[in-house]
């Protein structure tokens, strides 16, 4: 749009008008540049002169207020400076920390609550908010407010989450709180909660805490759980195990075809799964002289099986092991196949059924030697009035002779012998 000017009086008013809003706007911007340059160096002196030229600035009274409180300045200086600071911008959660900070150096405990919550109102789900307010409810022992705000730190902050958890624990040693008033229902955050139980041994609260998770009916990734199986069968709490097994394959369908049935107690016995290395099915624990491979090329059924590479060292074991849940003082059938090439050595590899707990022997095949085609190797016995797990493995007995060669296995069973076989 034009601005019509007829005549010289009205160009020159125009033009001193625009010199005038000009030279306003270039004397603002020349104090707010200058009081930047002073703030930008963090000295009493320095600061006050840049509230001087830009006087409504709620940081600069911040920061003047952290210069003094740290110089060891008059405290009531410093408190002064954040109140007005505040006033300036309520909205601004830093303000108010830095102002609870203060009370909390002056001992003025109630007007230290009332900054934190006024934080918290500014900045509802702030992470590093939630996370001062928290611990100040936390030393204050009021235990319900901390774990609300702990709660906003374990939603939004992921590096937070250990930290956060154990400090959770250690104020409150009760899963069923944290749970109830400090963790949202997510998988991945009951599982760190379960893991932090699991290093600290708590059983019970683990098993807790292992209900919840399954509750929520979503799938993880299962080698997440295994952390707790195998706290599970440290602990000898075989029927938990059991049932979490079974409760893991409801929420993750995958693992039906690792559930053991009646016809086979023995989980992936033909090597068609993926090796799970956890959970009640094999457990990888080779080393550098016994190589494990899935081999589908040579096989007894199915299409698929476990091959062990000895380099011609002294391993004692082939480094694959299962638990196997049992009843005591029950007949059992166990069978397995095994192929050998080249395998050279004066103590060869057996199949071995132990007591998973008083290492009892239970079954301890021949062993394989030489090259030889795939041969069936069988074993019956009775479990112990105290054995409910029994562990399977493939040993050398004696294990120090050098090993070379190479062994195959296949079609591992273990069946319960009813009445109508045991004649």
């Amino acid at each position: 749009m034009r601005i019509e000017l007829p005549s010289p009086l009205r160009k020159l008013l125009f033009a001193a008008a625009v010199f005038v809003l000009m030279g306003l706007y270039l004397g603002l911007s020349l104090r707010a540049y200058l009081a930047t340059r002073l703030a930008a160096v963090p000295d009493v002196s320095s600061l006050q002169r840049a509230i001087r030229l830009e006087p409504a600035n709620a940081e600069y009274r911040e920061l003047l207020g952290r210069s003094l409180e740290s110089s060891g300045a008059n405290l009531d200086d410093a408190i002064s400076t954040y109140m007005t600071a505040v006033r300036l911008n309520p909205y601004e959660a830093r303000c108010w920390l830095d102002l609870a900070g203060a009370y909390q150096v002056a001992g003025r405990t109630s007007e230290q609550e009332q900054s934190v919550e006024h934080a918290v109102d500014a900045d509802p789900t702030t992470p590093h908010v939630a996370w001062e307010a928290a611990n100040f409810f936390l030393i204050q022992g009021n235990r319900e407010k901390a774990l609300r705000h702990f709660r906003v730190v374990l939603a939004n902050d992921p590096e937070m989450v250990d930290s956060a958890l154990q400090l959770c624990w250690r104020a409150t040693g009760d899963a069923n709180q944290i749970l109830d008033q400090a963790l949202p229902p997510r998988p991945d955050l009951y599982l760190s909660f379960l893991r932090l139980l699991v290093s600290k041994q708590e059983v019970a609260a683990a098993e807790n805490v292992w209900s919840h998770l399954i509750g929520l009916q979503k799938t993880f990734p299962t080698k997440l759980a295994f952390p707790y199986f195998r706290l599970l069968i440290a602990k000898q709490e075989v029927a938990a195990a059991q049932a979490a097994w079974q409760q893991l394959a409801s929420v993750n369908p995958s693992l039906q075809a690792y559930l053991p049935s009646r016809e086979n107690l023995i989980v992936n016995g033909g090597f068609e799964e993926n090796v799970l290395n956890g959970g009640f099915d094999w457990w990888d624990e080779s080393n550098p002289h016994a190589a494990l491979a899935i081999d589908t090329g040579e096989f007894h059924g199915g299409t698929r099986s476990l091959s062990v590479t000895f380099d011609g060292q002294n391993p004692p074991e082939a480094g694959i092991v299962q638990f196997i849940p049992v009843r005591p003082n029950t007949e059992y059938q166990f069978s397995a196949e095994c192929r050998t090439e080249d395998l050279e050595t004066a103590s060869g590899t057996r199949f071995a059924i132990t007591d998973a707990y008083t290492h009892a022997p239970y079954v301890l095949t021949d062993d394989s030697l030489g090259t030889n085609p795939w041969r069936l190797q069988e074993a019956r016995f009775q479990t112990g009035p105290d054995t409910n797990l029994l562990l399977l493995r493939i040993v050398r007995e004696p294990a120090a002779p050098l090993i070379r060669g190479k062994l195959w296995i296949d079609d591992l069973r273990l069946e319960e012998i009813g009445e109508d076989r045991r004649h």
